[in-house]
């Protein structure tokens, strides 16, 4: 191990747990692979239906809506329609040898199924207002626009493991062994693991009404559905990364294949386009094949292709130009590192994937409001890098990115840092402005085990008469705000036991004016 390291995160998962704040950062324009300008309607006789989804497998492509009937394609131009239950089919999605279907109505059949894309038999399905559905983990899931979230094993049964009805769900999404579901009405996130139990990530920038959601390349993707130009990206989940795009119009679907993502929606003042991107941070754009006015509800990737169907009954293919065999790697794994006085040193492991070239650097940044800073890291084991020149005491985030010679990766999701002067276990806060006003408390010096793992428990930090507690950071630091400290003066100090030595921090008091 590095003598200089201090600490590594044991598990990835503790970073979606550590910060869950949406975080602006500068837009690095990645290259990459991106899919050609030409969309091609479908052949005609087209089919006739008002399309609300499409997916593909078994060679098959299957697209429905809100009618009676389906239209299956092999090849994405060419259809063929055939009668089906009459419903509002909002999503299809298959999995277990078979395509699922739900509703977005609740008269009516809520679901309905095939094994070959042609015969469907409705059935009874989750009682709700469902939007979207996806398959991972040997298990359906579906989300609805009340705030329901239902998981089944078989596609028939159904269990409702998730409601909340302040949240309009309209996306979910798997990867990377979780699913991640995402809502319109508050811009709220949901994170599982197994589609049965749920973290809840309320969403701390307001205005964000997230529409969809799709992953791939190791990368959550979700674009907003208000017109508002917001992209986000998440390497977990948890914590998003915006970015905007343009000319800005409400998107309300995007599929991942061929090293980009390609997302569409409904017409804004500034026309109709489809929009690609290798990463979700940089985005191009192309006008829609047919009339501006439609509304595209839905794509998917397969058999080389991305498929996108609208409500008007249009239903256009394109065929990447690019080479699909030249893809990005996926962010580095496990970011961590230590702290010195007014510098900060930083760790990642490799990808999961390097891509189709091999990995030839990492850029490190790390920034807040005032700065941004970044430094290179080369290709060994445990590639690390020093930011120096930053101020002690001020919360910077750090960001790390792979690079192979077809472009970077997405950034890792932010970690906040707290560079200090002493390594010493302590607690820290400046003084108030009034005694309701909330204040944030930094606890720094954490330390690790002879493995450079942090401890798991949970740290206690008593500020006045409250308790509350955090899991170190993989920088062996917690950045708590405590609301209405409620007196003048208010004493601090933090606990923690960690392998098999405990620990207390001294007292600090701060004053509220």
């Amino acid at each position: 191990m590095n003598p200089y390291r201090r600490g590594r995160l044991a598990s990835i998962f503790f970073v979606a747990a550590l910060i869950t704040s949406v975080v602006a950062l500068p837009t690095i324009n990645s290259s990459g692979s991106t899919p050609s300008n030409s969309w091609t309607l479908a052949s005609t006789p087209s089919p006739t239906g008002s399309w609300y989804a499409v997916d593909y497998a078994n060679s098959e492509w299957v697209a429905l809506g809100h009618g009676a009937n389906v239209a299956v394609s092999a090849d994405g131009v060419t259809w063929s329609e055939y009668p089906a239950p009459s419903g509002s089919w909002q999503s299809v999605a298959y999995g277990d040898g078979k395509f699922v279907a739900l509703s977005s109505s609740t008269s009516g059949p809520e679901e309905m199924v095939s094994t070959n894309g042609t015969d469907w038999t409705a059935s009874v399905g989750p009682f709700g207002l469902w939007s979207a559905i996806t398959y991972g983990q040997s298990h359906f899931v579906a989300v609805s626009a009340n705030g329901q979230i239902a998981t089944s094993s078989d596609g028939s049964t159904w269990t409702t493991t998730f409601s909340r009805r302040l949240d309009d769900f309209t996306g979910v999404a798997f990867g990377n062994g979780r699913f991640v579901a995402v809502d319109a009405r508050q811009g709220d996130t949901l994170l599982s693991t197994d589609g049965v139990h749920w973290a809840f990530y309320p969403a701390t920038t307001s205005g964000i009404s997230w529409g969809t959601v799709a992953y791939g390349n190791g990368n959550f993707v979700a674009l907003d559905r208000d017109g508002s130009g917001e992209a986000g990206t998440s390497v977990l989940g948890a914590t998003w990364s915006l970015n905007q795009f343009s000319p800005a119009q409400p998107i309300d679907t995007v599929a991942y294949g061929c090293g980009s993502y390609v997302a569409g929606g409904s017409a804004s003042s500034s026309g109709n386009n489809f929009f690609s991107s290798p990463v979700g941070s940089s985005w191009s754009y192309v006008p829609v094949p047919t009339d501006s006015a439609s509304t595209w509800t839905a794509i998917a990737f397969g058999g080389g292709q991305f498929v996108a169907v609208d409500i008007a009954g249009s239903i256009a293919s394109l065929t990447p130009s690019a080479n699909c065999s030249q893809i990005t790697p996926t962010s580095p794994q496990q970011v961590s590192g230590n702290i010195h006085n007014q510098e900060v040193w930083t760790y990642q492991h490799p990808p999961k994937s390097q891509g189709t070239s091999p990995v030839l650097r990492y850029l490190v940044t790390i920034s807040n409001a005032n700065s941004s800073k970044t430094c290179n890291a080369v290709v060994y084991f445990e590639p690390n890098c020093i930011i120096k020149g930053l101020q002690n005491r001020a919360v910077y985030y750090v960001t790390t990115q792979a690079y192979n010679k077809y472009g970077y990766s997405v950034p890792t999701d932010p970690i906040f840092v707290i560079p200090v002067a002493s390594s010493v276990f302590s607690a820290w806060a400046a003084s108030s402005e009034t005694a309701a006003s909330p204040i944030t408390v930094q606890i720094t010096g954490i330390a690790a085990n002879s493995l450079g793992i942090y401890p798991t428990s949970h740290v206690t930090v008593h500020v006045g008469s409250k308790i509350v507690t955090c899991i170190p950071s993989p920088f062996g630091q917690c950045l708590l705000n405590v609301a209405n400290p409620g007196t003048k003066t208010v004493t601090i100090y933090a606990t923690y036991t960690g392998y098999g030595h405990s620990y207390r921090s001294k007292t600090i008091t701060v004053t509220n004016h």
